[in-house]
């Protein structure tokens, strides 16, 4: 029996034949995106021996709204309030080819370090 290319077979055809695959795709990669952020944030939570309670109280929030936070933290204000409560410092980059520039401490336009 020949083994087919995975790409021609039907089921496979049919889901990017989809008018809807676009949209799917979409959705499931920011699902995924929140899933492996919540999973490093709270895996460096952990290594760090911070608990729930510990980032509420600094947070000033009950400990179920870190709970929720941390189930779905993949916002710049959240992470970077997380960070913080951890005694941490978040850094955004964005790198073009081989220069990389942070997008929360960047100099503003016409400044002297820019």
């Amino acid at each position: 029996m020949a083994t087919k290319n995975y790409y021609d077979l039907p089921v496979v055809q049919a889901i990017y034949d989809s008018p809807d695959y676009e949209k799917n795709t979409a959705e499931h990669s920011e699902e995924m995106f929140q899933e492996i952020v919540a999973y490093y944030v709270n895996l460096n939570r952990r290594r760090r021996k911070i608990t729930q309670k510990q980032i509420a109280e600094a947070l000033h929030i009950s400990q179920p709204g870190v709970c929720q936070m941390l189930k779905r933290p993949a916002t710049i204000s959240k992470l970077w309030r997380l960070s913080v409560a951890m005694g941490g410092k978040l850094e955004v980059n964005i790198r073009f080819g081989d220069k990389v520039y942070s997008l929360l401490n960047e100099p503003l336009p016409g400044s002297e370090e820019e």
